[in-house]
């Protein structure tokens, strides 16, 4: 009885799979979160590779589990775990040369973890119960590796709504990934303007280096001013470019006249800085800037002679 239990149930899911893999399949392709959007949905989009190839897994399992030998299972799972990789790095290819993307190899480690997901969660392997149980703890930490970065995005998209008009203090945790590149951040406690945390920027000597407020709240219409604070800890002066965009800057060929730019004088020490956002909302040449929509904030150094760090500290907006 156990056994027509069991059949049934893989008669009805089966079916429901497929169609769940039709659906999903064009995604790959089409669709997807924008340059832009929040990190919580890039991590869930992200995660789809693990739940497609879960379901890919899940179902050739249950149609070729039965009719493979136990002593073989170990082939079905090398097969099928190679065939992934391939499909996967296809995948990939496609979408590169279809829609332009970035080949991602953690696209590929989700797709492996998918497969590897369902075999242990079905209990597929020819191995004792005890080492399934092990390798399945294991699994489930990658896939909570896996799913952290949506809770990590959504915790701070809504600590950013919670914190507005303070766009940047560093007081909490995830602060720090609102900005571009991480590699060169440190969140830090020597250096502070407010509070008790900054931000380290190690700067580079390449043409452009700096970084960007990437997410955060974008409509700053009932707002006068941004103000932000930097840290030089040298004892000589050097210039810092700021620039600020709407969304519509893609729209008009990211010119440079279609932007807010302006050059400061970063003395040693603390810099309180203070833009207007007049000036910001008149900076387009042909346009006036959607102050509904900006889109991002940077602040960078150009062409230098050697490596430098600034410390960046309290940016908010005030009426």
């Amino acid at each position: 009885m156990r056994m027509v239990g069991k059949d049934n149930r893989c008669s009805v899911l089966v079916p429901v799979i497929f169609v769940l893999l039709l659906i999903g399949f064009p995604f790959f392709f089409f669709g997807g979160p924008g340059y832009h959007a929040g990190r919580s949905f890039k991590a869930a989009w992200d995660l789809g590779h693990v739940v497609f190839f879960f379901l890919t897994s899940s179902l050739v399992i249950a149609l070729l589990g039965s009719v493979w030998q136990e002593r073989k299972s170990w082939q079905l799972f090398i097969c099928l775990f190679f065939l992934i990789l391939v499909a996967g790095v296809g995948i990939e290819l496609l979408q590169q040369s279809v829609g332009g993307r970035m080949v991602d190899g953690w696209d590929l480690y989700r797709n492996q973890l998918g497969c590897l997901a369902a075999f242990c969660l079905t209990g597929s392997l020819p191995i004792s119960r005890k080492v399934n149980f092990y390798i399945l703890v294991g699994v489930l930490g990658l896939l909570f590796v896996a799913i952290w970065p949506i809770y990590q995005g959504l915790v701070d998209e809504q600590t950013a709504r919670r914190q507005f008009p303070l766009l940047a203090d560093f007081e909490t945790p995830f602060e720090q990934t609102r900005w571009k590149d991480v590699r060169q951040l440190q969140r830090q406690q020597e250096i502070v303007r407010h509070g008790h945390f900054g931000l380290r920027v190690q700067l580079s000597t390449a043409t452009y280096s700096g970084t960007s407020l990437f997410y955060f709240p974008n409509d700053w219409r009932d707002y006068k001013r941004l103000h932000f604070s930097v840290y030089n800890p040298e004892d000589e002066f050097f210039f810092l470019h700021c620039r600020i965009h709407d969304t519509l800057h893609a729209q008009h060929g990211m010119r440079f006249d279609d932007r807010f730019y302006r050059r400061f004088e970063l003395q040693p020490g603390w810099n309180d800085f203070s833009v207007s956002l007049q000036n910001v909302r008149t900076a387009p040449a042909t346009r006036l800037m959607d102050m509904a929509q900006i889109e991002g904030f940077g602040v960078f150094v150009i062409r230098q002679q050697r490596a430098r760090v600034v410390y960046l500290d309290y940016m908010y907006l005030g009426r």
